[in-house]
């Protein structure tokens, strides 16, 4: 089973929010054969695409005045934005080896590189549009 078909988001809300799909340079859009290279790993730099409407999860160090109060997270349409990198990272309480390949179903943390803060979800709607409606998780 290819890796992308098993990523599972952290809430109901970012998964309705962004439609992710991972990616890498390694996989070069083609279908993944069975080899070490077509892996993700704990410690990979990837950008997160929201497929429907063609952007890339991007965060820089501004945080928002309400609700949750911590760093904004938006879409952007540039491929080479250097702030659309996100470190693939385990649980606290679970850390993972770097280069281990990140299982299906595994729990993972995504860390943005410029900042070194986690992607977070809450029970907040949006600042900007208020129109994000949390749902509860259903695991």
């Amino acid at each position: 089973m290819l890796w992308r078909r098993c990523v599972r988001v952290p809430s109901a809300a970012l998964a309705s929010v962004l439609p992710l799909v991972l990616l890498w340079s390694a996989w070069s859009g083609a279908e993944a054969r069975d080899s070490d290279l077509n892996l993700v790993t704990c410690g990979s730099l990837v950008k997160l695409l929201n497929t429907r409407h063609n952007v890339r999860l991007h965060s820089h160090d501004v945080k928002y005045g309400s609700g949750s109060g911590q760093q904004s997270v938006t879409g952007v349409d540039a491929a080479d934005d250097a702030n659309s990198f996100w470190q693939i990272r385990g649980k606290p309480d679970k850390p993972c080896t770097r280069g281990a390949p990140i299982k299906c179903g595994q729990q993972v943390r995504f860390t943005h590189m410029k900042t070194g803060r986690n992607l977070h979800s809450h029970h907040f709607t949006s600042p900007l549009s208020n129109n994000q409606v949390q749902q509860q998780e259903t695991e």
